[in-house]
């Protein structure tokens, strides 16, 4: 139907990835939420990603700020601060899956080998994640010092925005790699 250059091609699959992953996020949130109508103890209990995500992304946090010298203090799995300052609470419209969901669509709808998208899938999402942790570093020294330009930030429509930066930059990088790949695979073929 269409042929595995097309444009046309490229555009379904990653609107269709894209919404498949993106709206996974909600529909886990359901299944994970006491109250629910697709509410699953056994998950909420043995599989709850959005839980382990976010210990993840503050735990790195802290540890990032111990090395720098700094005591914290986590009150639970979500939530951490130096001292008695405001801190930060990472709540699950923090996990930058949106972002994630993007970017992954969009090296899954384009041409490549399955080997090369998984690594550059892989990178950005990593790189994208790297980028929370500083982020909630960076608030929870913020609101320890009070620095006001900083606390005074949209903090989730400024990561959207740095990460979108970097997803762009990404973007650049995996398309002047794909077409070196091409134009040397192609020359491969014809000689």
């Amino acid at each position: 139907m269409f042929h595995k250059n097309s444009p046309y091609l490229f555009i379904i699959k990653f609107l269709l990835s894209f919404f498949i992953l993106y709206y996974f996020f909600p529909f886990y949130r359901g299944v994970i939420g006491p109250g629910g109508n697709l509410y699953s103890s056994f998950i909420d209990t043995h599989f709850n990603l959005i839980v382990s995500f976010t210990k993840f992304l503050t735990m790195s946090a802290k540890l990032l700020l111990e090395a720098a010298g700094y005591d914290l203090f986590q009150q639970d799995y979500s939530t951490i601060r130096i001292g008695h300052s405001k801190g930060v609470h990472v709540n699950p419209s923090c996990l930058g899956w949106a972002v994630m969901s993007f970017w992954v669509a969009f090296v899954f709808a384009n041409t490549g080998s399955k080997k090369h998208k998984l690594k550059w899938m892989i990178i950005g999402v990593f790189s994208i994640v790297l980028l929370n942790i500083t982020r909630i570093a960076l608030i929870t020294i913020s609101n320890h010092l009070t620095w006001a330009a900083i606390t005074s930030l949209d903090h989730h429509q400024t990561f959207n925005v740095a990460s979108y930066v970097c997803i762009i930059i990404f973007i650049s990088c995996y398309i002047r790699v794909q077409k070196k790949y091409e134009r040397t695979h192609l020359a491969a073929k014809q000689t």
